[in-house]
């Protein structure tokens, strides 16, 4: 059985680039914060990494720390972020931070504890295309309102949210918690689903900003969290010096240098594959919903990554639908792969855009990725049809 993929969103294979440059540095196996020659080589390729991937980003290599990956570049740019404020004498009952209804539970996961510490914590509603307005978020915010929290790009429905435009809102913001006045409202996006945006932090706007080499066809394991410079950050992982004192524990130097050469050749061929994959998305779109009755598109907002496209189809069961394709070659998700195997059956996200209640119990997503091609697009539409038609057949 010829197999077609189609769930780059959840997990990039790792490209040739970066396996060959994973395997040149894993001879350097020394602890790179040690002093002797050998440590000193392993020391070489993260720095040399980390100045690549600041080349991509035009921003210092000081301003860049690795992490493990997106759920902890994520808990580390807000928790870090707030528990520096409290380390600052700046209690939680105090402060105030916005984010959406519609996030990663990598992020509003994280203000849980802080919540429970008092943290008034707003969360913007997108309109029914899962748009972000500036304008809603401006409206929630507050004297003190201390950090917003946005992805980038949605990871169910690929919504791309006007970052610069609420970039350039928070830019002015003279937030004071109490009698201490702080630089500005930070803004935080987690970014590990932008491999098809302009990921420049200045031209976004963003303060704080998380990658994922899993999502980019790096090797797993490692990513990168960017602190624009001047922003006070507390370690979340303690226990050593390493990243600024930021991220304790030894340095993977193999992952690290993987994950440089996977993001250098990502950039490099980010507009190819945008265009390629726009005509794959829009071509296979189409066929759908031509095919099926009812098919509902979530997220066509006016800005979408072309490698995300999630539908909802009427009076099915979306996991069956899902593991029926399986069996017969197709591989794609119903929702977040963190989610996926929860017992929530049902999308927080398509739930937010609002419509019948069957709409986000129903959903399918399709990601695609380098070995997706438009001559897979027939195969794709004919195998969901018929596994739509079945489930249908036994619903009744």
């Amino acid at each position: 059985m010829n197999r077609i993929f189609l769930d780059y969103a959840a997990g990039t294979p790792v490209s040739e680039t970066a396996m060959k440059a994973y395997c040149d540095a894993s001879q350097y196996f020394a602890n790179p914060q040690a002093l002797h020659t050998e440590g000193l080589e392993a020391a070489r390729i993260v720095d040399d990494a980390r100045s690549s991937i600041a080349k991509v980003l035009a921003v210092k290599s000081t301003e860049i720390t690795f992490v493990s990956g997106g759920t902890e570049g994520n808990s580390l740019a807000l928790a870090g972020y707030l528990n520096a404020l409290e380390e600052k004498g700046i209690p939680m009952s105090d402060c105030h931070v916005i984010t959406t209804n519609i996030e990663h539970p990598s992020v509003t996961d994280v203000f849980s504890p802080f919540v429970s510490r008092g943290l008034s914590l707003s969360k913007v509603s997108p309109n029914e295309h899962g748009e972000i307005k500036p304008e809603a978020v401006e409206a929630l915010l507050q004297e003190n309102t201390v950090l917003v929290s946005i992805a980038l790009v949605n990871s169910e429905i690929g919504t791309v949210q006007p970052m610069h435009a609420i970039g350039k809102l928070l830019k002015e913001t003279k937030p004071k918690v109490g009698d201490i006045a702080l630089e500005k409202t930070m803004l935080h996006t987690d970014a590990c689903q932008g491999l098809y945006q302009g990921l420049v932090p200045q031209g976004l706007g963003v303060d704080l900003m998380t990658l994922d080499s899993g999502k980019m066809y790096g090797t797993r394991g490692t990513g990168v969290l960017y602190i624009r410079r001047g922003v006070k950050m507390a370690p979340v992982l303690r226990g050593g010096s390493q990243e600024n004192g930021l991220r304790g524990g030894t340095e993977n130097t193999p992952l690290i240098a993987g994950f440089s050469a996977a993001f250098s050749e990502a950039s490099e061929l980010r507009e190819v594959e945008s265009e390629r994959l726009t005509k794959v998305r829009s071509e296979l779109l189409k066929g759908l919903i031509d095919a099926i009755p009812g098919v509902i598109v979530n997220g066509e907002g006016r800005a979408q990554t072309p490698h995300i496209l999630n539908i909802s189809i009427p009076k099915i069961e979306a996991e069956y639908v899902a593991m029926y394709l399986d069996q017969r070659g197709l591989a794609l998700s119903t929702k977040s792969a963190c989610l996926e195997r929860t017992d929530a059956t049902s999308s927080h996200v398509v739930k937010a855009l609002g419509g019948e209640a069957w709409r986000a119990s129903n959903t399918l997503r399709f990601s695609f990725g380098r070995d997706t091609t438009i001559d897979d697009v027939p195969t794709i539409v004919t195998q969901v049809r018929e596994a739509v038609e079945k489930n249908q057949s036994f619903a009744k």
